[in-house]
């Protein structure tokens, strides 16, 4: 599965530097803060319940949030388009029941970039051990914790932007390497069985109540998203160079 994520992800990379634009609903939301250096190709996540004066900010392998400062680089991120759930899926990177709700979203990496720098590293969540397998290939029980993982290897590194909640600026972020099937402790579980939960729950970016960065089930209350799994600042405008440069790198090592 590796190589075969390698080779989507590469070609997906690629397919970006062929668009001028990102698609409309990746530019509803502006840039947040970010250093000079890494300009207008880079942005700075935050979260709605802590407004624009904290970011998403990496501290070694760890995320977490931080007072928003146009001179950290270590809030520098840039968004990478990688096509749709569905294409996803048809390269065998995705489990197939993510076409059941999330077919037609947009999934994105989140790569590291201080001053504009590619760093190869993206916004991921860890899993342990492969635990078994299902109709789509390996699959892992997910720890919850966000981290900075190599770009493009697993799903792990890829989010969903869930375009049903979008709204006034702010999406919740889905992580694609969730496990999606019915039971996590069962290597057998039937196809038909992984049919249900947890997709009414995905694991999305939350900011918890000790303040820090983590997944959670998608938490809605009368079908409003909690503020704390709301992200604004999630796009950023197409940069070619920086893209190039990571098509190139991920083509080499496959």
């Amino acid at each position: 599965m590796s190589r075969k994520a390698r080779v989507y992800f590469a070609v997906a990379a690629a397919a970006v530097l062929v668009a001028a634009v990102l698609p409309a609903s990746l530019i509803t939301a502006s840039a947040g803060a970010s250093t000079t250096a890494c300009g207008s190709s880079c942005t700075s996540p935050y979260n709605e319940s802590d407004g624009s004066g904290e970011a998403l900010t990496v501290s070694g392998s760890s995320v977490d949030m931080a007072t928003a400062s146009t001179t950290n680089s270590a809030q520098d991120w840039t968004p990478e388009q990688e096509g749709d759930v569905a294409n996803a899926v048809a390269a065998g990177v995705l489990s197939a029941k993510l076409n059941m709700l999330y077919s037609t979203d947009q999934l994105v990496e989140f790569q590291y970039a201080p001053d504009g720098v590619p760093s190869d590293k993206c916004l991921a969540n860890t899993a342990s051990d492969v635990v078994g397998f299902d109709e789509t290939g390996q699959w892992w029980v997910p720890t919850l914790t966000v981290v900075l993982a190599q770009c493009g290897i697993t799903a792990q590194s890829l989010w969903i932007l869930d375009a049903s909640n979008e709204a006034n600026g702010y999406v919740d972020l889905i992580n694609a390497g969730w496990l999606s099937a019915y039971s996590y402790g069962n290597a057998t579980a039937a196809a038909s069985d992984s049919l249900t939960s947890p997709f009414a729950e995905a694991p999305v970016l939350t900011i918890n109540s000790s303040g820090s960065v983590v997944l959670a089930p998608l938490s809605e209350i009368g079908g409003v998203v909690s503020a704390s799994q709301m992200w604004s600042a999630w796009s950023a405008p197409v940069q070619s160079a920086l893209r190039a440069k990571v098509a190139n790198a991920r083509a080499s090592s496959g």
